[in-house]
């Protein structure tokens, strides 16, 4: 039974390399005490990379990705496209939506203020009166009261 590939050239060879390590070093572990487990255990781990990165097939990434699209279907037919999105890698703003955004982005280092960032400014404007003032009162009421 031969699956499709999912490991690109470069991870198949990263996780061929490290289990060539793994497996050294789980031999050079149980030849100085056979009764060791954990060299037991790095030399299955690293023949189980090497065979990975030989067959550029990981198991547990085909996985990982069909639960991954069974979940992306399950709330496709409930209308989350979000988390499809998400899990995808894709971008879930619509090109308008990002051209919107990078003309309000040079509007405002250029120094023109559109209409969201004039709605910003009025805002901060509002708060700053607001604080002045109620520093101005705060001032009056220690001038009449001065204990």
């Amino acid at each position: 039974m031969m699956h499709e590939t999912n490991l690109s050239e470069k991870n198949a060879f990263c996780r061929f390399a490290m289990g060539v390590s793994l497996t050294a070093f789980g031999i050079a572990k149980v030849s100085r005490n056979p009764e060791c487990t954990k060299g037991r255990l790095m030399i299955a781990f690293g023949a189980f990379k090497m065979a990975e990165g030989i067959f550029k097939y990981c198991p547990t990434k085909a996985l990982m990705s069909s639960c991954m699209e069974s979940a992306m279907s399950n709330n496709n037919s409930t209308g989350n496209s979000s988390m499809q999105s998400m899990f995808s890698g894709q971008n879930s703003m619509s090109s308008e939506h990002i051209d919107k955004l990078m003309k309000d982005f040079s509007s405002a280092i250029s120094g023109n203020t559109s209409g969201s960032n004039a709605t910003a400014s009025k805002q901060s404007d509002s708060s700053t009166s607001n604080q002045n003032s109620s520093e101005s009162k705060s001032s009056t009421n220690k001038a009449q009261n001065p204990s």
